[in-house]
């Protein structure tokens, strides 16, 4: 069966794509959503307030069978919370470091679980889809924008309905759904001779920075803009990546050196960065990519890491 494609039809179906992606993530502890860069949470697997690994690892592990078995969000909440229960999060609460005394975390709740669910549900098959679509964007050379248009729809998403681009448009670099929390859009992919019969207006707006508040009291980051309609938008904070192109890069400053290290030495040799030289030479980088390449000498919490940005690495690659 072949035409549009929905959350809900997706799931019934469970595309490999989809499943391979969202199984081959890795981990990312933050204490907030925002302790994480937006690009790890497209390979890394991160769960707002949970800090402790075997949590993270239990709830990832609940969530991949459910690509599998089509399992709606009560599903979920019917297994998971038995065993989150079971572990001692469930009902803590605000826990206190026993070094510093500082309370930290949030009782997860079923409506969190339900988010955690449907947010890296999306954001799976979005990567899934994202890849059929380059591999047939030369029959499909336009993508399209499509909102759910119900009295759910945040007007700011009911703005971008519509919104059509190239496939090859650096738009889709940050503005392909999900880009927040709950975003139900989704991309369709059409011929020219569809665009030019029914009328689409293709846009190429011109992207800008600007500064956007993500979470922490007077602390911003640098996101991607554009103007639509007289309006400016942007991703919601946490977002603003596609989850089909960027691999995750954790921040290696955090650690002691000679871990660090080993991480680098095995990225270097590892599938991930052969991929991502491979994209470069053929001229597919994203500009949001970066790779680490080695570890200077110092105290965890310092700038150390030397990274390439994965648009020079053809330059890089002929010297």
């Amino acid at each position: 069966m072949t035409g549009k494609v929905d959350l809900a039809y997706a799931m019934q179906l469970a595309p490999a794509d989809a499943i391979d992606y969202f199984t081959s993530k890795g981990y990312a502890i933050g204490f907030n959503w925002y302790d994480v860069q937006a690009e790890a949470n497209a390979k890394a697997f991160t769960v707002s307030g949970v800090l402790k690994l075997d949590i993270l690892a239990d709830i990832q592990n609940g969530l991949a069978p459910a690509l599998n078995d089509g399992d709606t969000e009560r599903d979920i909440e019917r297994k998971l919370l038995p065993l989150l229960e079971q572990k001692g999060w469930i009902g803590k609460g605000l826990v206190a470091d026993p070094e510093t005394g500082e309370l930290w975390g949030k009782r997860l709740t079923p409506r969190r679980i339900g988010t955690i669910f449907s947010t890296n549900i999306q954001s799976s098959y979005a990567a899934g889809r994202w890849k059929q679509q380059v591999a047939n964007k030369t029959e499909r050379p336009y993508w399209q924008r499509v909102a759910v248009m119900d009295l759910n729809t945040r007007p700011r998403h009911a703005l971008l309905n519509g919104f059509t681009a190239a496939a090859d448009s650096p738009v889709w670099d940050y503005f392909y759904p999900p880009d927040g929390y709950g975003c139900r859009c989704r991309i369709r992919a059409f011929t020219r001779a569809q665009v030019e019969a029914r009328g689409f207006a293709v846009h190429e707006p011109e992207l800008y920075d600007i500064e956007q508040e993500y979470g922490i009291p007077g602390k911003t980051r640098t996101v991607k803009a554009m103007k639509i309609g007289g309006e400016t938008y942007t991703a919601d904070p946490g977002f603003g990546f596609n989850p089909g192109k960027v691999a995750f890069t954790p921040t290696l400053d955090k650690y002691a050196t000679q871990a660090a290290r080993q991480y680098i030495t095995g990225s270097l040799t590892g599938p991930d960065f052969a991929r991502g030289l491979a994209q470069a030479l053929a001229g597919e980088a994203s500009p949001q990519q970066i790779y680490p390449v080695a570890m200077l000498a110092g105290e965890p919490d310092s700038l150390r890491t030397v990274s390439v940005a994965q648009t020079a690495m053809p330059e890089l690659s002929a010297e």
